[in-house]
């Protein structure tokens, strides 16, 4: 039984590729936090209604669950400190 390969991730992200977010912090209603310049891991592809398509699902120390990043958000190299 063979399986398809998954299609690419936008951004040419990689499942498990280490990124940081450089948008605003915030903090979700059910406790999960987005922190400037942590880091997280490339988990797939964004599943929000808004993101889809337009960037990855990251997974960050301390969350539940993943979140939906836009691309302009992520990136490879760590942020500057604001």
């Amino acid at each position: 039984m063979s399986r398809a390969a998954p299609p690419p991730l936008p951004g040419g992200y990689k499942l498990g590729e280490k990124v940081f977010f450089t948008g605003a912090s915030e903090t979700f209603p059910n406790g999960d936090k987005l922190v400037h310049g942590q880091q997280g891991e490339v988990v797939g592809p964004a599943t929000g209604e808004k993101t889809k398509g337009k960037g990855v699902a990251v997974l960050f120390p301390g969350n539940k669950g993943n979140v939906s990043c836009y691309l302009d958000t992520v990136r490879r190299l760590r942020a500057a400190r604001r």
